[in-house]
């Protein structure tokens, strides 16, 4: 049966771009890692014993995970993709440590802060190969490396510490075997009292939660440093909406920043995505099972689609876990109990401590790629920690050519499809061929591909 159809070409021309996905409900998990302590639990794609608590994982844009392990006797950091890896370099003991519990992993490169202070840091590929070694000094007498993050061209940038009398925010590279170091930010400019450890992203643009020499008592910086001098933007700042931030921040390659900060009106705590213009909020404390001050305790990641991860803790398994949202979705990823897929078959995600430490699911901080992809350390109900990736899984129902976009091609093929009234047109499924169908595959089509 047909019935008659309004005209919609118009409309369906002017969405004819390629659009973006909100959160899915749906995520699959793979296993990277997982270490143990426990003589009787062989570990997975790591020597035993080893140890991963407190860590920090880096995830690549090809779904790739880096994570430094403390081994017997040494520490190393393991790389792996798909399911394989292993440890791709180690230092023997003493270590103390040799290298901090943070790196980043950018574009088949690991960088990585040495533990000690005043050690500078390290820059490494993913076979284990030393490829640059960032020793204290340079031409902004750099020393007290915190905070390292790393671009695609393997700049790293970094806070430095000058005898505890001033901080500078330094990119730090090396051009055709030349060092060059470029000062961001420094507190003896007058602008500012303290920094805290930046982030940057391949457009060399640098967040950084400050504290101002005057007026507020933080803001949120994104330096675009392509400027000279770089040009400072605030993201947010304490005195009105704010009373407080979470140290951290993060930043995407779009320059997208996420941040976590407290009402001042009702003490809140709401986790906040900022696209260079506009500020929305992605969870709060008054979320369900969210308790409010957790919020405060780890920064969140965030992506180029906006889309922002965070963990807090879990109220409703009196427990920790992970979030991702947009603004419009918000999806709980993990959570006490929860069973995943391991080496050893299916696990329950958690142990339980006991004390004051009770039941915890996540151990350190989380990444988040362009792709949609998370990846966090877990602890497992027998005791161990796995590193896992989690993928979206999308569906994709106006993409009607199968080429992975959304374009005028699914469109002229949705309308042919209308007018010999097939089946690929009937998106109510109701059997008729009517305007639902239209607005159904609208809807869709504003949906859009991963």
């Amino acid at each position: 049966m047909h019935r008659s159809i309004p005209t919609v070409l118009a409309l369906l021309g002017a969405l004819a771009g390629t659009a973006v996905a909100g959160v899915p409900a749906e995520w699959t998990f793979e296993l990277q890692c997982r270490s143990s302590l426990d003589q009787s639990i062989p570990a997975f794609n790591l020597p035993y014993p080893s140890l991963l608590s407190s860590q920090y994982v880096s995830l690549g844009e090809d779904g790739a995970v880096a994570i430094r392990t403390v081994l017997e006797g040494s520490e190393g950091v393991f790389y792996g993709k798909g399911g394989e890896g292993g440890v791709i370099f180690s230092a023997p003991a003493p270590f103390d440590p040799v290298w901090s519990s943070t790196l980043d992993l950018r574009n088949g490169m690991i960088a990585i802060e040495m533990g000690s202070f005043n050690d500078g840091a390290q820059l490494y590929d993913t076979s284990g190969n030393l490829l640059r070694d960032f020793v204290p000094g340079g031409s902004e007498g750099t020393s007290g490396f915190s905070g390292v993050t790393l671009t695609s061209g393997g700049a790293i940038c970094y806070r430095g510490d000058f005898g505890f009398t001033s901080d500078k925010i330094v990119i730090d590279e090396f051009v055709d075997d030349v060092r060059m170091q470029t000062r961001v930010a420094d507190t003896s400019s007058g602008a500012y009292s303290f920094l805290f450890a930046p982030e940057i992203n391949d457009s060399l643009q640098v967040v950084s939660n400050t504290i101002p020499e005057s007026g507020p008592s933080r803001r949120i910086v994104r330096f675009d440093t392509l400027s000279v001098p770089a040009m400072p933007i605030t993201v947010a700042e304490t005195g009105g909406a704010w009373s407080s931030f979470v140290n951290s921040t993060a930043i995407a390659q779009s320059g997208h920043v996420a941040f976590s900060a407290r009402r001042s009106s009702d003490s809140i705590w709401v986790v906040n995505h900022w696209d260079g213009t506009n500020t929305t909020p992605i969870a709060d404390g008054t979320n369900s099972g969210i308790q409010n001050g957790s919020f405060a305790n780890f920064p969140p990641v965030v992506n180029s689609n906006g889309w922002v991860g965070f963990r807090a803790s879990d109220v409703e398994h009196d427990s920790t876990g992970v979030w991702v949202g947009d603004g419009d979705d918000l999806v709980k990823l993990i959570e006490y109990d929860q069973l995943i897929e391991t080496d050893l078959g299916a696990l329950a995600l958690g142990f339980d401590f006991g004390g004051d430490t009770g039941k915890q699911v996540v151990n350190g901080v989380i990444d988040i790629n362009d792709q949609g992809q998370v990846a966090f350390a877990a602890f497992l109900r027998n005791g161990t920690i796995g590193v896992f990736v989690a993928t979206p899984v999308e569906s994709c129902l106006a993409d009607l050519t199968g080429d992975g976009a959304l374009d005028f091609f699914d469109v002229s093929d949705f309308l042919d499809a209308l007018a010999a009234m097939e089946p690929a047109a009937d998106f109510t499924g109701d059997g008729l061929y009517d305007f639902f169908d239209v607005s159904d595959f609208l809807d869709a089509f504003g949906a859009g591909c991963p």
